[in-house]
């Protein structure tokens, strides 16, 4: 009996199969997308389709039901697929460190119950798309709870190891996600590039964050990841820049060796508060980062500091964030590209601290403006494009 089942695809989904045709070619595979100009990318290996001579290219010439893949395309598409079920027997042999693997069933299982105890121990993490778990000496915690036969994963072992999933029970209850959608100002987009950051607690002032407060990373002033606190370890997603996946759309994304750092929107007073870290916060590709803490950050700032607007390019509202470091005058003001000034945001004293405050330029044209300021001791500007 044949299988019969659809997968969505959103533009960069990381996605395996429980069944596939007897032709298992890539170009068979993915037939129905190519209008989509697609790209397939493998454990070290990828596949591009090239709509100029109707060909794909690349070294992945067949999609295997063990294996997991990145697919990137122009637009939202389904890929429909119809084919013989993967034996329930099937044996993954992982290599130690990251292995790209499918999940070979229809339904979904936990975590926990769906790979064999004898073998827990020696995985230290999965990552799936957006989302991640962790072997916290011996219990399974962050937002990854259950593995489910239309997507794939990267396994972080810490040894060789080969085993068979157990198969899903059918009256078994599947587990209840505690990933929540983020607020839109606050979203980031998908890459294959991510990593992980587990925070086990976070405080601000003291008192511990609340389910309603969101966790923001940036690299620079740029949004990589956000996750509403859950209440346990939560796992939060930073992205790395793609140029797979049209580098304009993860521009300013993490590299390896970045440093990140933390924020968090306080639901409780609207106010977005810098946080300092117990943890290593270098980026990496496909890492895995226990953060012990994160506390509100002193005060007072060390230095005067004008943030990036983002996002950028904006629609009419830019949020802009600027660190004044001593109570003092300050201007801060907006230029078009011939240096007239075409906005002040503000002019006069302030006192010490971190600010947050929102241009809405819906009465400006689309075009490049310039966002400067002035302190006693010198003046900061930043780019920004208003994009209409």
């Amino acid at each position: 009996i044949l299988d019969l089942y659809s997968i969505a695809l959103d533009g960069v989904d990381l996605i395996s199969f429980y069944s596939l045709p007897e032709n298992d070619s890539v170009a068979t595979v993915f037939s129905q997308v190519e209008d989509s100009n697609p790209k397939i990318l493998g454990e070290g290996t990828s596949a591009f389709y090239y709509a100029d001579s109707e060909q794909w290219f690349g070294t992945l010439t067949e999609i295997e039901l063990t294996d997991g893949y990145w697919v990137i395309i122009d637009d939202s598409d389904t890929l429909d697929v119809e084919g013989i079920p993967t034996d329930p027997g099937t044996e993954y042999d992982l290599h130690e460190h990251t292995n790209l693997i499918s999940y070979p069933f229809k339904g979904s299982s936990p975590v926990s119950e769906t790979i064999p105890h004898s073998t827990q121990a020696s995985i230290d993490a999965i990552i799936g798309e957006g989302e991640a778990t962790m072997n916290n000496n011996g219990e399974w915690v962050g937002g990854l709870v259950n593995l489910s036969g239309t997507e794939g994963y990267w396994f972080i072992t810490n040894a060789e190891v080969s085993f068979s999933y157990n198969p899903p029970v059918e009256s078994a209850t599947r587990k209840v996600s505690p990933i929540r959608p983020v607020p839109m100002d606050f979203d980031f987009n998908q890459s294959t590039q991510q990593a992980f950051y587990f925070i086990n607690s976070a405080s601000i002032d003291g008192d511990p964050l609340e389910k309603e407060d969101l966790i923001i990373i940036y690299n620079d002033d740029v949004i990589v990841g956000s996750r509403f606190w859950y209440g346990e370890i939560t796992d939060v997603p930073a992205m790395g820049y793609d140029p797979n996946n049209y580098g304009k759309y993860t521009d300013g994304y993490c590299e390896a060796g970045d440093r990140v750092t933390f924020k968090v929107l306080d639901a409780s007073t609207g106010k977005l508060i810098e946080m300092e870290v117990n943890g290593d916060i270098t980026w990496e590709n496909n890492l895995i980062r226990y953060v012990e803490t994160l506390e509100t950050m002193s005060a007072i700032p060390d230095e005067y500091h004008l943030g990036k607007p983002y996002p950028n390019p904006f629609n009419p509202v830019a949020i802009i964030t600027y660190n004044v470091p001593l109570d003092c005058e300050i201007e801060l003001s907006v230029y078009d590209l011939k240096g007239r000034l075409v906005d002040q945001l503000i002019s006069g004293y302030v006192e010490a601290g971190y600010y947050e405050i929102q241009w809405n330029a819906g009465s400006m044209s689309s075009g490049i403006y310039f966002l400067r300021m002035k302190t006693p001791d010198k003046a900061i500007t930043q780019k920004m494009i208003m994009m209409k």
